[in-house]
């Protein structure tokens, strides 16, 4: 597996080290860590001329930043870490959402690791302009990394809560979950949401009362069968394991984003995994409605999981 994880010195990407240091990657993995020199253009019409050995000057001092941020995280990843991972490093240049991309698609990543913000000043949203950008336009999976507050920093156990809803998207994330070598004692909660497709209105109070029966069920069944196929999928993988995961499942109510996020508070997760599009979403859109409300709201990491092309 390829992990390609992106820093900036922030203490959101120190959060992102710490996760994928810790994170059991599968036997002959490779993590390349990036850092990107940002180097702002300082040319503006009211402004008076730069000199270019001023330009010069001041694109080294952020060349020579990001191979300080690329050094200090190989250090910090090696010291989690320690040998059990491949690591190289590489400085880029350029606009950080472009570069991010180019390189991972250049390199055939498997996974994108970032953190929820940068050091941009002007961010005010959930995510960051740099991990929003990466989570809807990364043709591979990605990782939005968050530090739980409730876990531990010496565990290794880890509480992951995979969202299923039977999609060939959701079967990705189950196949991702599956193939992964997680810690001893480590737990899977597999929910799926019930959401009926609208709210009784005016038009549709002539309805029977059957027909708004008949549809939970069939969405109940349809839970139900995703959850099923993720649970007898993660049986299957425990063969492989010391010792097997302890699995647990739910069928939830309510509007998909809202109660994963509700669940994965209660249930104090560690990672949220999930497809990137759900059974009712549309390719042509770059990333899922639910999957973007989760990686943006969620209390903990998030990994979006694209399906193989």
């Amino acid at each position: 597996m390829k992990i390609l994880l992106a820093v900036d010195g922030s203490e959101a990407s120190l959060m992102a080290i710490e996760e994928a240091a810790r994170t059991p990657w599968p036997a002959g993995s490779m993590v390349r860590i990036v850092s990107v020199a940002d180097i702002p253009f300082l040319i503006r019409q009211w402004a008076p001329p730069t000199p270019s050995g001023s330009y010069e000057e001041w694109g080294r001092i952020f060349e020579e930043r990001a191979d300080e941020n690329t050094a200090r995280a190989m250090a910090r990843f090696g010291e989690i870490a320690h040998e059990q991972t491949e690591i190289t490093a590489k400085s880029l240049k350029g606009d950080p959402k472009i570069a991010i991309l180019d390189e991972a698609e250049y390199w055939e990543a498997d996974l994108i690791v970032v953190g929820t913000r940068g050091y941009s000043a002007m961010e005010r949203l959930w995510l960051g302009s740099v991990s929003r950008a990466v989570a809807s336009h990364a043709k591979c999976s990605v990782e939005i990394a968050r530090r739980p507050e409730v876990r531990g920093v010496d565990e290794k156990a880890m509480r992951l809560l995979l969202a299923v809803d039977g999609s060939e998207f959701s079967d990705a994330a189950v196949e991702e979950v599956a193939n992964r070598p997680w810690p001893s004692q480590s737990e899977v909660h597999v929910v799926s949401a019930i959401h009926l497709p609208f709210e009784p209105s005016p038009e549709v109070w002539s309805l029977p009362d059957s027909y708004y029966f008949k549809l939970e069920n069939a969405e109940r069944e349809r839970a139900e069968s995703a959850i099923n196929r993720a649970i007898a999928r993660l049986r299957e993988s425990d063969a492989e394991r010391e010792t097997p995961l302890t699995l647990t499942s739910e069928v939830i109510v309510g509007r998909p984003a809202g109660t994963i996020l509700d669940t994965a508070k209660k249930w104090s997760s560690d990672l949220i995994a999930l497809g990137s599009h759900g059974y009712r979403g549309f390719t042509r859109f770059l990333l899922g409605s639910v999957s973007y409300e989760v990686a943006s709201h969620a209390p903990c990491s998030v990994e979006i999981v694209r399906k193989p092309i």
